[in-house]
C-alpha cells in the first residue's frame, strides 16, 4: 500500500526529472539527446519501485548525478572562474 511518503518521493522524483531536461537546455543537441535518453531509462526503470527506503537512495544518487552533470556542462566556464580566483 502507497503512503503519503511514497506520493512526497514521488513529487520529488518528478522535480529532479524536470531538472534534468531543465539543465540540457543549453547543451548541444547530440549531448541533450543522450541525457534524456538516459534520463527517461532511469526513470521508467525504477517507476514501479516501492521502497521509500530504495526511493530516497535513488532520489540521493539522481541529485548527484544531476550536480556532477551541471558541473560537466558549465566547467569551462567553472574552470576559467577557479584559475582566475587563484
Amino acid at each position: 500500500m502507497l503512503t503519503m511518503k511514497h506520493f512526497v518521493l514521488k513529487v520529488e522524483a518528478r522535480k529532479l526529472y524536470r531538472d534534468v531536461l531543465r539543465s540540457i537546455k543549453r547543451a548541444d543537441p547530440d549531448t541533450a539527446a543522450g541525457v534524456r535518453e538516459a534520463a527517461r531509462t532511469q526513470f521508467a526503470d525504477h517507476a514501479h519501485e516501492t521502497s521509500v527506503e530504495r526511493i530516497r537512495i535513488l532520489l540521493v544518487d539522481g541529485h548527484a548525478s544531476l550536480k556532477q552533470m551541471k558541473g560537466l556542462l558549465s566547467g569551462s566556464h567553472d574552470t576559467l572562474r577557479r584559475n582566475k580566483d587563484r
